[in-house]
């Protein structure tokens, strides 16, 4: 970082732990000897860029502009357009792991349940690869994603009953309202029945199936009961007598787990960005 920028207090793209983004094309182009080697524009055969290119050089992700060069670049609460992304590993089958983006080592031994803090990332594609936790060959799984501006994401690890992959949510980016919470619940267990969702023994949604994200529901702040139950038979799948929620914020339940292994289904409620990420 150059010394102006240490002075103004401005981050730059060299303080940011994800990579800068390639475009659709230069993805398509990476080979298999890439995946732990960071990839960057400058690994490109590059034109000439005409004016009009030149002009818009300062954008992150433009292809005629190095990723070197776009380290000095300000990111400017408000003026720059980026997003903010975490991982979770919500794959019992795989355990911890480790995650690459466009061959940049982003985290290490990501445990099944955790999440990484979230992450400012620039809009633009990038490839994710995930080891075993400490290896460096034979992926479990290569994807590609595509990061729109001013979101805030979780991509989520899950095991589809095949192999793992990767399932992009948006969060929350609304005003929150002050005196109420938000809550939300996401269905990440493979081969859990239709579930029916119960605050307060109130039944507040029905028929969740696996990879569904439900609406928003605004509930009164405090202690609350929560209760999964079977949709065709009312069972109790899981109940969490104490899910305390704080007014002004707003909060992904993820169910998680194999309801036919001795760990069972499991919930996790973390605070979503949206309570105190700003752009």
């Amino acid at each position: 970082m150059n010394e102006e920028m240490n002075i103004t207090g401005m981050e730059t793209s060299a303080d940011m732990i994800m990579p800068l983004p390639l475009t659709e094309e230069q993805i398509d182009q990476l080979t298999e000897e890439n995946y732990t080697t960071e990839v960057t524009d400058a690994n490109f055969t590059q034109e000439e860029p005409n004016e009009a290119d030149k002009s818009r050089a300062f954008f992150p992700g433009n292809p005629f502009f190095p990723n070197q060069n776009i380290t000095i670049v300000p990111i400017i609460p408000g003026v720059t357009r980026f997003s903010y992304i975490r991982f979770l590993n919500a794959n019992a089958a795989e355990g911890p792991v480790d995650i690459y983006v466009n061959g940049r080592k982003v985290t290490s031994y990501l445990n099944y349940r955790a999440f990484t803090e979230y992450m400012k990332v620039f809009p633009g594609y990038y490839r994710i690869v995930v080891f075993r936790a400490g290896t460096r060959r034979n992926p479990i799984n290569v994807s590609r994603i595509n990061v729109i501006a001013n979101r805030i994401y979780t991509a989520a690890f899950i095991d589809n009953g095949i192999n793992g992959e990767w399932q992009m949510i948006t969060d929350n980016t609304r005003v929150t309202n002050q005196n109420r919470a938000f809550v939300r619940f996401i269905q990440l267990s493979y081969g859990a029945p239709l579930m029916d969702i119960y605050i307060d023994n109130r039944l507040v949604l029905s028929d969740l199936d696996f990879q569904e994200v439900s609406r928003y529901l605004s509930l009164a702040p405090g202690n609350r009961n929560l209760k999964l139950k079977v949709a065709t038979t009312n069972r109790v799948l899981l109940e969490d007598p104490n899910m305390f929620l704080r007014a002004g914020n707003s909060y992904s339940v993820y169910i998680i787990g194999d309801m036919n292994s001795r760990m069972g289904l499991q919930v996790l409620i973390p605070l979503e960005g949206t309570s105190y990420l700003s752009f």
